[in-house]
């Protein structure tokens, strides 16, 4: 069945943002406003006026030409106008209504996807849903990969494609007459990876680990070389890769001494961030200004975003990077060895996230062959692989079959 545009959509929004368990508090301890004050979410009226005045919008022209845009939705402009901002705000004088016409007027002034439409309740409006204006365009401000706020925003990259986020994180996608979500609801792979960087440990600030994987596959998208990430089992490193069967390690591996430890980073950051976040808390209780030139977690998550960088640059090189469950990089530039049986068949994920569509390996080209090869078997690992053409995907076994997942 397809879904009924666009409430479906944020139905879904909803229901995909509550299974990732962003909560009040996490919002509250990482955004820019004071403790206790994490900016609400638009409630479901608003969000559905959001995606479906962003889909007409994607549709219309403005002197002939359709631009993409983007909105970020907050409840008041002190979430874009505050002591340590999230955004850079440039306000509209008199703020405008939002709705297909403007949208469409100030797309062209919107560098999407690097800056999006503020857009706030009209102050004194009747009704929430009703009464939505834009109040101006919004950038970044100093942020990298972690340092991100929690906003919601609705994206219309395209005609007739609307994406709904949290913060710079997709959740949900609304293309073709279909929704779509960039992994499917049943994550034991990542949510196993997720446990190793974690250390069971409890890390209420850290972000999705699954989240920083995504903006290597987002980087490698972008670079449009191609390229395979490939996360070994619990407990596997290069010797169980390779040397299992028989198989040797190719000498032309680029193995790493020590490895790049992107998960210990992410530790490192999310402690930085739970350190800066209370200090802010007792300066603010104490009514005092915050110390400056002493921010770890900026250094911390600038050290992420260097890792991640470099990740991505690593999957130019031909052949795989490979990552222990822990996300330690291991190597790069490897070829994966053969299955140790033939792969009878591949399935594909279809967007209500069946399993049951055969999938032609076999026409596929040789990274399709060595991600597939490399899963097979092991239903621990998980592999995510770009192609030239920018299409991305990961290759997972899910109950005993070999899936190709479209993300």
């Amino acid at each position: 069945m397809r879904p009924k545009y666009p409430s479906d959509v944020a139905a879904a929004f909803v229901e995909l943002d509550t299974q990732s368990q962003v909560s009040a508090q996490r919002v509250a301890a990482r955004s820019s406003l004071a403790p206790g004050a994490a900016p609400p979410d638009p409630p479901v009226a608003v969000l559905t006026r959001l995606i479906e005045t962003m889909f007409f919008a994607s549709t219309a022209t403005e002197e002939g030409r359709s631009n993409p845009v983007g909105a970020v939705f907050a409840g008041s402009l002190a979430a874009f106008e505050c002591e340590r901002p999230s955004w850079d705000l440039v306000r509209l004088a008199s703020a405008v209504a939002f709705d297909v016409q403007h949208v469409a007027n100030l797309a062209s002034a919107c560098a999407w996807p690097r800056s999006c439409l503020a857009v706030v309740p009209q102050e004194g409006g009747a009704a929430l849903d009703e009464a939505l204006v834009i109040a101006g365009m919004v950038t970044p401000h100093r942020r990298q990969f972690s340092d991100l706020d929690q906003l919601v925003r609705v994206v219309a990259p395209k005609p007739g494609v609307v994406a709904v986020f949290r913060g710079e994180w997709e959740i949900v996608r609304y293309e073709r007459g279909a929704l779509r979500t960039w992994m499917p609801k049943h994550r034991p792979h990542l949510d196993s990876i997720e446990k190793a960087v974690l250390r069971q440990q409890a890390r209420p600030l850290i972000r999705h680990v699954r989240n920083y994987l995504l903006r290597v596959v987002d980087g490698m998208v972008e670079l449009g070389r191609g390229g395979l990430l490939a996360i070994l089992g619990p407990g596997e490193g290069l010797p169980q890769l390779f040397c299992e069967d028989g198989n040797q390690l190719d000498t032309e591996v680029k193995r790493l001494s020590p490895p790049l430890g992107l998960g210990a980073a992410l530790l490192e950051m999310s402690d930085a961030h739970t350190a800066d976040a209370a200090q802010d808390a007792r300066h603010v209780l104490e009514k005092r200004p915050r110390a400056h030139g002493t921010d770890h977690a900026l250094h911390a998550t600038e050290r992420v975003h260097r890792m991640l960088d470099q990740i991505v640059r690593m999957t130019t090189v031909d052949g795989a990077v490979v990552m222990s469950h822990c996300l330690d990089v291991l190597a790069f530039g490897a070829k994966l060895p053969p299955p140790k049986a033939i792969i009878a068949e591949v399935f594909t994920a279809t967007p209500n996230q069946r399993m049951d569509e055969s999938w032609a390996l076999d026409a596929r080209g040789t990274r399709h062959r060595a991600a597939a090869a490399f899963v097979a078997g092991y239903p621990e690992r998980i592999a995510f692989i770009v192609s030239q053409d920018g299409n991305a995907a990961t290759f997972q076994e899910i109950d005993g079959k070999v899936v190709y997942w479209p993300l």
